[in-house]
């Protein structure tokens, strides 16, 4: 999966440790796959954002290819999958310092309505994938005339 820098915990910090022990967890049970970074998120990092019209998620995925990223709707979830290739160093030289993820990920967000699949846009500029979900014609909100 994930090739991330693990952070110093603090010994004394219980919810370290339950978060740890919930990805263990996880792991055993098939639970969701991807590590957590620094501070408990999960990666690539996520902004959502929704309207009557739909949702619209950007997502950061600093040096990916869009070729290396897939993106799919089903019903009220978007799965985004993805590789991540962080260049090696040159022969002879080492890292003092990787934080930045490598590998495959993968991450589903439950969205606040049932998607119309059909008319899912993304867009890729800047390490940013900007995905913008529309509503099914069914979830969208409707005005009732009153009649009087």
């Amino acid at each position: 999966m994930l090739d991330l820098v693990t952070w110093p915990r603090n010994p004394w910090s219980i919810f370290d440790e339950l978060e740890s022990l919930q990805d263990d967890i996880s792991r055993t049970f098939g639970g969701p796959r991807g590590r957590r970074l620094r501070g408990g998120a999960r990666y690539p990092l996520m902004n959502v954002w929704s309207s009557g019209e739909g949702v619209v998620v950007d997502v950061e995925v600093p040096g990916a290819d869009p070729k290396d990223l897939d993106v799919s709707v089903e019903g009220d979830r978007l799965t985004l999958a993805g590789k991540l290739n962080v260049a090696e160093p040159p022969e002879g030289e080492t890292y003092h310092r990787r934080e930045r993820p490598a590998g495959e990920f993968a991450r589903t967000l439950q969205l606040p309505f049932r998607a119309e699949s059909v008319g899912v846009k993304a867009s890729f500029k800047n390490g940013i994938l900007r995905i913008a979900v529309p509503r099914s014609e069914d979830e969208k909100p409707k005005k009732i005339q009153i009649e009087a």
